[in-house]
């Protein structure tokens, strides 16, 4: 067994144990009343939005790759979007449907960095977008959450700002890379000299647009964990997801469980317990979230990607 196959397997004994460790702390017979009183139709309406959420991430997606001259059609992005999300559940890492989507479309640019840039760049600016949503709710009921996570919120929002502005302005990077050697020795590193490089490529008019496109797809993803939150009578207002939503998707990036199981029930629990909402409603909110906005999604995609597979066979010996 090589390193990186003991890595995946360390991530799934990490979802195992964080899992065991937080049912051994639930009133298992709340937890499941909890599921079992959840109003179908909010459940129902959180699905609809998630798969509204896919359309507008392929958009977004869209954008980008039309303003590097790469024209895909959006049925065909979609398709590719709910393909990662079957390998979101098949590989132990969330970004597992990242790698497929730039496989994916390799078959549509002669460029496979092309594929690459894309989707890092896709990738940042959702990411961002979520923060700038956390900062309008937070700016609208600053005295919603504790004082810890508001500033948590600006310091993660103005650190975004400052790279966004890096990641956009080649005078400026190419100054600090010339007079400030951390900077220089940060921006060899593979991933992060990349970072700036796909940014760099892209026109900002697309980059605005994308973005906007972005705020717009944040905006339903909240309001899918507000549906969820609602079915399961969670006692949290609107600010309060649109806080914490975007803390747990930051800590689902750190690559320690397989689908980020385990540390996205933690995080959830944490998050809502210190608004006064049950462990129990919010560990059954987080794995509704992972049903509906992972597995569902991943079943879709798991039905295409057979298709394909199928299609491609006759394909072959016709």
């Amino acid at each position: 067994m090589n390193r990186k196959q003991l890595f995946n397997l360390a991530k799934i004994v990490v979802s195992v144990v964080l899992l065991t460790l937080i049912f051994t702390n639930l009133d298992i017979r709340d937890f499941l009343n909890v599921i079992g009183r959840a109003n179908g139709w909010w459940l129902l309406m959180a699905l609809g939005l998630m798969m509204v959420g896919v359309v507008l991430r392929a958009w977004r997606w869209q954008i980008l790759l039309a303003a590097i001259g790469v024209p895909v059609q959006l049925i065909e992005l979609t398709a590719i979007y709910f393909i990662g999300f079957l390998f979101n559940n098949l590989l132990p890492s969330g970004l597992g449907g990242d790698a497929i989507r730039m496989l994916e479309l390799n078959r549509h640019s002669e460029h496979g960095s092309d594929a690459v840039t894309s989707v890092i760049v896709d990738r940042f600016l959702g990411l961002s977008a979520l923060q700038a949503i956390a900062l309008v709710a937070l700016v609208a009921n600053w005295g919603a959450v504790p004082v810890g996570v508001a500033y948590f919120t600006v310091v993660i929002f103005g650190g975004g700002m400052v790279v966004g502005f890096l990641l956009i302005n080649h005078p400026l990077y190419q100054w600090l890379r010339a007079n400030l050697g951390l900077f220089h020795r940060l921006t060899e590193v593979g991933f992060v000299g990349k970072l700036f490089k796909s940014f760099q490529s892209y026109p900002l008019p697309a980059v605005g647009r994308a973005y906007l496109v972005a705020f717009l797809f944040n905006f339903v993803h909240v309001t899918m964990h507000i549906c969820i939150g609602m079915g399961l009578g969670a006692q949290a207002s609107p600010v309060h997801y649109a806080i914490f939503v975007p803390i747990a998707s930051l800590v689902l990036l750190i690559p320690i469980s397989f689908a980020g199981l385990g540390v996205r029930e933690e995080a959830f629990r944490q998050l809502f317990g210190q608004i006064g909402v049950p462990s129990e409603i919010a560990v059954a909110m987080s794995l509704l979230v992972y049903l509906i906005g992972n597995f569902c999604t991943g079943v879709i995609g798991g039905i295409i990607y057979l298709l394909r597979s199928v299609r491609g066979v006759v394909t072959e010996h016709q």
